[in-house]
């Protein structure tokens, strides 16, 4: 969605979510693919220099496998998955930030700020470091009121709190 007009959907690198058969069947795309190529994005479901994640996936998909991405968001329009961390993606504001990169695509009414994440997420990205992701298992999962947690801002322990009722956590 947040790709150019007429260009395949992006497939967010945060997480992918394929069936057997469609890995099965990417995989072979993969191997067969030509490689080598050192000009920029050219539209083609090749392995070259410069590479995005992204955009390689969505064509090879597309041209190969005719499956499209689409967005994953329950029926309030939040996200699923994430494209930065939850305490940043907390503070985005269609209607103070205005329409940049992020918003092209997406529906009126799109959840934003607090409403941004589905209770439900499949998948937070930008955690890389072993401790970040600890920390986070232990604020969404761990004891109540955990060292974790409490060092989250107010904002972002509102957003922990309705992941952990909506997964029972603390029940």
């Amino acid at each position: 969605q947040h790709r150019q007009s007429g260009r395949e959907p992006m497939v967010a690198g945060a997480t992918a979510c394929w069936s057997h058969k469609t890995l099965k069947e990417i995989a072979q795309v993969y191997r067969d693919m030509p490689k080598g190529s050192t000009s920029g994005e050219r539209g083609r479901c090749e392995d070259r220099a410069h590479a995005t994640e992204e955009v390689t996936t969505s064509l090879c998909l597309k041209k190969h496998l005719d499956v499209d991405a689409y967005p994953a968001r329950d029926d309030e329009l939040r996200e699923f998955v994430t494209i930065a961390k939850i305490k940043e993606v907390l503070t985005w504001n269609r209607t103070e930030q205005g329409e940049w990169w992020f918003w092209k695509g997406k529906p009126e009414g799109a959840g934003e700020m607090e409403e941004c994440c589905a209770v439900r997420p499949i998948g937070l990205h930008k955690y890389k470091m072993t401790n970040e992701i600890l920390e986070m298992e232990n604020q969404f999962f761990g004891e109540r009121d955990n060292s974790d947690y409490k060092k989250l801002n107010a904002r972002t322990k509102r957003y922990v709190d309705k992941v952990r009722k909506a997964m029972g956590i603390d029940e």
